[in-house]
Order: C-alpha cells, then sequence, then structure tokens
C-alpha cells in the first residue's frame, strides 16, 4: 500500500521571501541612526587636525588626545561619577518607593482609586522648564544648590510617575489567588508579597529600573541650572564643549563617547532581562 507523503515545508519561508524589503528597511534605518554615531565616536579618537579639517577622513592615526584632555586636564571623571551616584539613588530610591505606590493601586479598591492613578500620570506630563524656578527657590531656600543629595531626591521624585504608571499594569496582570494561598498557609502580606509576588515581578521591575537609569542618566535641564562645580552631571559639563565659536570636534567626540558608553554596555548586559520585563504579561491568560 502505497504511504501518503506530506509536504513538510516551512510555511515561513515564502513568508521571509515575500516580506524581504522589510528587512531592507530595517537595514536601512539601522545605518541611518548607526552611522552618525559611529562618526562621532571616530571624531573622538582623531587628533584636532584631523578632526578640524574640511575634508572628513574615515581612515586615520587613532590618537587618545581628547580623552586625555578631558580626564587628566578637565577632570570630567569627576562629572562621570556624580552622574553614576545621582543616576544608581535615584534608580534605587523611585523603583523602592514606586513598587509599593503600584501595588496599592493595583490590588486595593479604595475610593478615588483612578482618580489617585490619573493624578500620578498626569505629573509626568509637565514640562520640566514649568516647574524649573519654583524648585530652584526651593533648592536655594533648602540649602540643596549644587548638592548630590538635591539631584537625588528631586530625580526620585520625577520618576516616580512613570515607575508607578509601568508597575501598575504588570501587578494586576499577576492573579490575587498566589497571594491568598501564601497567606493562607500562615505569611503576612508582605511575606507573601516578598516570596511570591516579588519574584513574579523581577523581570518587570528590572525593565522598568532600565528605564529609570537611562532618564535619570540623561537629565539635562535640571542639572544644568540646579548644579555649578560640586555636583555638576555629564550632561550639562559637555555642553560646555560645544558651545563657543572655536570648537574642538575630537574632544566633544570623546565627550559624547564617555556619556553614551556606559549606557550602551548597561543596556546590551542586561538586554534579555529588558526584553523579558517589556514582554511580561503579553501572553498571560
Amino acid at each position: 500500500m502505497k504511504q501518503p507523503t506530506y509536504n513538510m515545508e516551512s510555511p515561513a519561508a515564502p513568508l521571509v521571501q515575500r516580506n524581504w524589503w522589510v528587512y531592507l528597511v530595517l537595514i536601512l534605518v539601522c545605518l541611518v541612526n548607526f552611522v552618525p554615531y559611529l562618526w562621532v565616536v571616530m571624531t573622538g579618537f582623531m587628533d584636532g587636525a584631523s578632526a578640524s579639517s574640511a575634508t572628513p577622513a574615515w581612515f586615520f592615526t587613532p590618537s587618545l588626545e581628547a580623552f586625555h584632555y578631558l580626564i587628566v586636564e578637565k577632570g570630567i571623571m569627576k562629572n562621570f561619577f556624580n552622574s553614576v551616584i545621582v543616576s544608581l539613588a535615584s534608580t534605587f530610591f523611585s523603583v523602592t518607593i514606586g513598587m509599593f505606590c503600584a501595588y496599592a493601586l493595583a490590588r486595593y479598591d479604595f475610593t478615588g482609586r483612578d482618580d489617585v492613578s490619573f493624578w500620578v500620570l498626569t505629573n509626568r506630563m509637565m514640562p520640566p522648564v514649568a516647574v524649573l524656578i519654583p524648585i530652584f527657590v526651593t533648592f536655594q531656600t533648602a540649602g540643596l544648590l549644587d548638592t548630590l543629595a538635591g539631584l537625588v531626591l528631586l530625580y526620585t521624585a520625577m520618576q516616580l510617575p512613570f515607575v508607578v504608571w509601568m508597575l501598575t499594569g504588570y501587578f494586576r496582570d499577576i492573579p490575587r489567588r498566589y497571594e491568598e494561598s501564601a497567606m493562607v498557609d500562615g505569611d503576612t502580606w508582605f511575606a507573601a508579597f516578598r516570596k511570591v509576588t516579588l519574584p513574579l515581578m523581577m523581570p518587570s521591575i528590572t525593565a522598568t529600573s532600565i528605564f529609570v537609569m537611562i532618564l535619570s542618566w540623561n537629565e539635562f535641564a535640571f542639572a544644568t541650572f540646579l548644579t555649578s562645580t560640586q555636583a555638576k552631571t555629564m550632561p550639562p559639563a559637555i555642553m560646555a564643549y560645544s558651545i563657543g565659536a572655536d570648537i574642538r570636534w575630537n574632544v566633544l567626540g570623546a565627550a559624547v563617547v564617555l556619556i553614551t558608553a556606559p549606557l550602551i554596555l548597561f543596556v546590551l548586559l542586561l538586554q534579555r532581562q529588558l526584553i523579558s520585563g517589556l514582554s511580561q504579561g503579553v501572553v498571560r491568560k
């Protein structure tokens, strides 16, 4: 008896062949976004004459002249470590406080809960320049101008609405019966939260922390107006090399490398957690 034959060819192959133009568009978009940054990085490793030349040079002898100028002569590493301290501290405090706020909004039904959620979200809609002068006066009165503690306090308050908004939906995706089962076994609500809910939320918390870290690291407006020398972070420090009539392009390129390389490495190391956190709850029933 003749055995029936089946076509085992994958249906994905014709789909890929039919949508080849999508991959072409994605490659072009990536090139358009990557080539300018590549040129800035290359400029940072040029000497002053090559960087100032009117004719672009793709092939040159690498030089650390600009990095030596920034690190040794200008002491930009102080601004770098200020950014590290402020970003890590504000990320820790905003995510820790915002996590419990989001848990309360997701788990407890109280009067005005929707109004509170909307109010938290509207705080993120306000442009920084709208409250710049009142915050400056407040910091001046409290003695927080040009201090790391002041920036940490401000960035924590700024990022709290984003953290609450991000994590509330993820908490709602986790069934409450998991915590109820733990409390039936004798755990308190905090023990149930720590043993059951928190491990399930770790991918989402990690993804939120990455976004908060990036936002705090790149914040420019408040760091410019609220600091001068002691607590100045990288964004306002780099601005000094991009203004004026005599711009040293290799120094500006090296400064861009110093401010972007840590974030790129940080995201590359945690990209699995980022993707897992952003996709959490997508396929949850």
